[in-house]
């Protein structure tokens, strides 16, 4: 995880284009969605605002206006197609911008989001702090399964053919405190399924520490994990449980997403079956 050294550049917040995307954001996790007076507080923009910014979004298809009375707003059809049409689930990654930009923005830490292919575990997306100096986990990078946060967090909870499938590979010891034997591994794994929580203690790169928690939907298998990564005594011995509260406050706030899509995307197939087969009736 390279340390990364860069100049802050001009906020795009107050632009536009990102209010709308805030807007889809907020209330994309909410399967009955949100009211008028709900996305107020939560963006803390004004009503005429936020009128606006739904009245463009509702002619465009990408939300949706529930009932007259106590209305609530959710994602429109054009916006849950283009999910759906996403390649693989880089949907996930897309939505999971704004919830790892608050977790860094809470925590001063750099948040990341890792994922399980069924054959190993790689980091997907990372948000840094604004900070001069910040770590930097690169997309794409092997996470090791007997070393890092994020891939024991996922591997806890997978079936035990499957646990004994990825340790059955070569353990490779990237510092002095990295496992490698299967039985400490298993015990590890034992007490992550326990806490909730996976812990890297210097055992990847020396020098620095990760938390990472499971993002666990209510069916389906776990396939991601967010986590935080830095320097060792700020991620595991400074404000230690105030990192674990705001990592489970947003893995489980990226699960709400993850079970957003799977409802959507079966209540979409079959809308196009019930269609289909109207039209084959015709």
């Amino acid at each position: 995880m390279p340390l990364n050294t860069k100049s802050k550049k001009p906020s795009a917040k107050d632009s536009p284009l990102e209010r709308y995307i805030s807007i889809m954001e907020t209330v994309a996790p909410f399967e009955h969605g949100l009211t008028a007076i709900e996305l107020e507080t939560t963006l803390g923009l004004p009503k005429t605002t936020i009128n606006r910014l739904l009245h463009a979004l509702i002619e465009s298809g990408m939300i949706t206006a529930e009932s007259v009375r106590n209305r609530t707003y959710r994602l429109g059809d054009r916006l849950l197609q283009l999910l759906q049409m996403s390649p693989d689930s880089g949907w996930l990654t897309t939505l999971a911008q704004r919830p790892l930009q608050d977790l860094a923005d809470r925590t001063g830490q750099s948040a990341f989001l890792s994922k399980f292919d069924g054959t190993e575990v790689r980091s997907v997306t990372c948000v840094a702090p604004d900070t001069p100096v910040r770590t930097y986990v690169m997309p794409g990078m092997a996470m090791p399964v007997n070393a890092t946060a994020s891939a024991k967090a996922i591997l806890a909870f997978h079936p035990q053919e499957t646990v004994k499938r990825i340790l059955a590979t070569e353990l490779r010891s990237y510092t002095d405190r990295t496992k490698t034997k299967i039985a400490e591994l298993t015990r590890e794994l034992a007490e992550v399924r326990e806490q909730g929580y996976a812990m890297d203690l210097a055992e990847h790169v020396p020098g620095l520490g990760s938390i990472a928690f499971p993002i666990r939907p209510t069916s389906g298998e776990v396939i991601y994990a967010v986590g935080l990564t830095g320097p060792y005594g700020q991620i595991i011995e400074q404000n230690f449980k105030q990192h674990c509260a705001a990592l489970a406050e947003a893995a489980q706030r990226m699960a709400k997403l993850a079970q957003m899509h799977a409802y959507n995307g079966s209540a979409m197939a079959a809308k196009n079956a019930a269609a289909d087969q109207r039209q084959g009736g015709a």
